[in-house]
């Protein structure tokens, strides 16, 4: 059976429908404990009871999707892989939600089944020391359904003098600068980044590499990341090509940015790269590191990039990407580079444009 078009885009609506149901505002701190949209035990279980039709999927080798999503505490991912990033011995609650009729799910550390909380619920606990860990769910037939690179960061206070393991991250903002300290929250911990580990996916389509700051620097590099800016890259991506934009690979040409390199480089203070939830990107097919001709015009210009643009203008209208919502900037070409956006998830809408 081949999977359409259209299958593909009732897949990535059901799925993506939970997302508003569960997902909290990034304008919150993403990293204290989380705090679920829908208050209390009777909401939760009229959220969970709600009608559905399952999603039958015969032909899963064309999709990114796995057969179910999965609730990481404050977000829902429904991608066959994703990533983790804990601090040492942190417990982190995973729910499969929108299961498969019919079907059991177990979780696996590195082999080993780990015991359940609850039917489809396992509160899962990282090793104490940082690095990384591999988790998979897989179905009663043995089959893997969603695998999971898990991060163990390496806690902040270990940053002395600006540097870990010699690695110059340099100080971040001091809180009497904050305004909004919900939205300014210094990472807790850091994810360290080695030649052995850089190419593992944080997503279906995105690398550790590919967000690891642009500072020259030998190895162990250190990187932030927040989940959300993931989701965000690949719902943007899909919906591209679900409008017929064709979308085989997003570059991400600048990613997390460590308060030295991004004061080094001259960029507003309080800039989103520092916060782990921004980058800045375009569409390159070619494989020539500069963005397409996405609107067909004969050229490449401020308008390719308006093209992406537009498609989060319209991903804004949608309940489900509540929780994604962030800045939009939207730049011209310069002989160095060609135009690209930047996106972020800061939680309030923030707009610019530099030709």
């Amino acid at each position: 059976m081949m999977v359409t078009k259209d299958m593909k885009m009732i897949v990535s609506t059901l799925k993506a429908s939970v997302v508003a149901l569960v997902m909290l505002s990034t304008a919150q701190n993403v990293n204290a404990k989380p705090v679920e949209m829908v208050q209390g035990k009777a909401s939760q279980t009229a959220a969970r009871a709600a009608p559905h039709e399952p999603v039958v999927v015969e032909n899963k080798a064309h999709l990114e999707d796995a057969e179910f999503s999965l609730k990481i505490d404050n977000i829902v991912v429904p991608y066959n892989a994703f990533s983790l990033f804990v601090l040492p011995e942190e417990v982190t609650e995973l729910e499969i939600i929108y299961p498969q009729p019919d079907k059991t799910y177990q979780l696996f550390e590195n082999g080993v089944m780990v015991e359940k909380s609850e039917s489809m619920t396992w509160h899962w606990q990282a090793k104490d020391v940082p690095g990384e860990q591999r988790l998979e769910i897989r179905s009663e037939d043995g089959q893997v359904n969603m695998s999971l690179n898990v991060f163990v960061m390496v806690p902040a206070e270990e940053v002395q003098g600006g540097r870990l393991k010699y690695y110059h991250i340099g100080p971040y903002p001091d809180e009497s600068e904050i305004k909004n300290k919900d939205v300014y929250v210094e990472p807790e911990g850091f994810i360290e980044v080695t030649e052995e580990n850089q190419e593992l996916l944080l997503s279906p389509h995105f690398k550790l590499k590919e967000f690891t700051s642009k500072q020259r620097s030998g190895y162990p590099k250190f990187v932030y990341l927040r989940p959300s800016l993931l989701l965000k890259l690949e719902m943007l991506r899909r919906e591209m090509n679900m409008n017929s934009i064709n979308v085989s690979n997003m570059v991400i040409m600048s990613g997390y940015r460590t308060p030295q390199y991004n004061k080094a480089i001259g960029n507003v203070k309080f800039s989103r790269h520092v916060y782990g939830d921004a980058a800045d990107i375009f569409v390159d097919n070619d494989g020539n590191y500069r963005m397409d001709d996405l609107n067909k015009d004969g050229a490449v210009s401020i308008k390719d990039a308006d093209v992406m643009a537009r498609m989060i203008a319209e991903l804004n209208k949608r309940s489900e990407y509540k929780g994604l919502i962030g800045g939009l900037g939207v730049y011209g070409p310069k002989p160095h580079r060609g135009p690209f956006i930047h996106v972020d998830t800061r939680g309030i809408k923030a707009r610019w444009r530099k030709p």
